[in-house]
């Protein structure tokens, strides 16, 4: 069955397609997953006891040398803050990386490539599908006969141009569901403010609100009384702090677990990149030359293996393809064990949430 090719080359298309989109659509959720995880565990991180003395004496120092109206000098604050979130610092350039590959894969979902178009085209397809294999009709029969012999006659099928009719009728039909574009645009808007996160912590705290600001350096609380503050403000990172003069950082000493959370957006930027070149590991296929023709027996949600006897025994699909390395199956049978099952359920779901919306 696997030569009669009796639907044309569309199934293997949309195949295609539909997998590429799929495998960017689910990347960016778990690229957003992943990024939220790590936020999540870097904020756990606990702040040093050296932190926690500075921070208390930038703050309350003043209130106490009756400076209450005295804002913070410039450079203090910020070298305060620099020398406590030095280790998250570290984060800004995987973070950048994740946020670029997520916004790269986003701009995937629009247009004839988007998983939106795709699945509201999907009954198109198979319309086109069934019209192709009518109208090669007589190629087909001819094969098939070749192959299995004379068939028992079937019940009268609708013609062509009904086929046509229908799908062009079905492809008019407006949906419902509301534009993923205004979605995406709202996100990749959100992942773009947030590119430079780790490293303009500090400005949480060192704002308008807190500093002096310029015209002001004169009369700002510099850590010891109200006068121009005289050191530098340092560089973001662990080892911009070797010189810190207000926080003694051992730079040799990085945090072990920002460090791991460095190496997990390291892989989530690495999966992102793939999935926006359409490769992922849990849907890698090699049954490429199947995908144009059915099986003819009837197996839709399983696959079908003839046995010795001539009954079909169901194998489950699974989400990895498995091969079998028993001598009593036939070589080729792990080929049919694929992913397209897998797909047509997802689809499926959207479908029926796409209803639901």
């Amino acid at each position: 069955m696997t030569s009669l090719s009796h639907l044309g080359d569309i199934p293997r298309e949309m195949k295609l397609k539909a997998t590429r989109a799929f495998i960017a659509a689910r990347s960016f959720v778990q690229g957003l997953a992943a990024a939220a995880d790590i936020v999540k565990k870097v904020t756990q991180v606990p702040i040093s006891k050296e932190c926690t003395r500075e921070v208390m004496k930038l703050m309350y120092c003043p209130l106490c040398r009756g400076h209450a109206n005295t804002k913070l000098c410039d450079n203090y604050c910020w070298n305060v803050m620099l020398g406590c979130l030095a280790n998250q610092a570290d984060l800004d350039s995987e973070w950048r990386n994740l946020i670029e590959s997520l916004l790269l894969v986003a701009g995937k979902f629009n247009g004839a490539a988007g998983v939106e178009y795709i699945v509201g085209t999907i009954h198109t397809k198979i319309s086109d599908a069934i019209t192709y294999m009518q109208e090669n009709k007589d190629l087909v029969t001819n094969k098939l006969f070749k192959s299995c012999g004379n068939p028992k006659k079937g019940g009268k099928t609708p013609k062509p141009e009904e086929r046509k009719r229908k799908g062009k009728a079905a492809q008019e039909d407006k949906s419902t569901v509301p534009s993923m574009e205004n979605l995406v645009l709202d996100v990749k808007a959100t992942l773009s403010d947030i590119q430079d996160y780790w490293i303009s912590l500090p400005s949480l705290f060192c704002n308008e609100k807190n500093i002096a600001g310029q015209g002001n350096e004169d009369k700002c609380w510099n850590g010891m009384t109200r006068a121009r503050y005289m050191p530098e403000r340092m560089g973001s990172g662990l080892a911009s702090q070797i010189n810190n003069p207000e926080i003694d950082v051992d730079i040799t000493k990085p945090d072990m677990t920002i460090r791991q959370q460095i190496m997990q957006l390291k892989i989530m930027t690495n999966r992102l990149r793939n999935a926006y070149n359409g490769n992922d590991v849990d849907f890698q296929d090699t049954s490429d030359d199947i995908s144009g023709s059915g099986s003819g027996d009837g197996c839709t949600d399983s696959v079908c293996i003839k046995t010795a006897s001539g009954d079909a025994s169901v194998v489950h699909t699974q989400t990895h393809i498995t091969h079998n390395s028993k001598s009593s199956e036939k070589p080729g049978n792990s080929a049919y064990v694929h992913s397209w099952n897998l797909l047509i359920v997802v689809v499926a779901l959207l479908v029926a949430f796409s209803a639901r919306w």
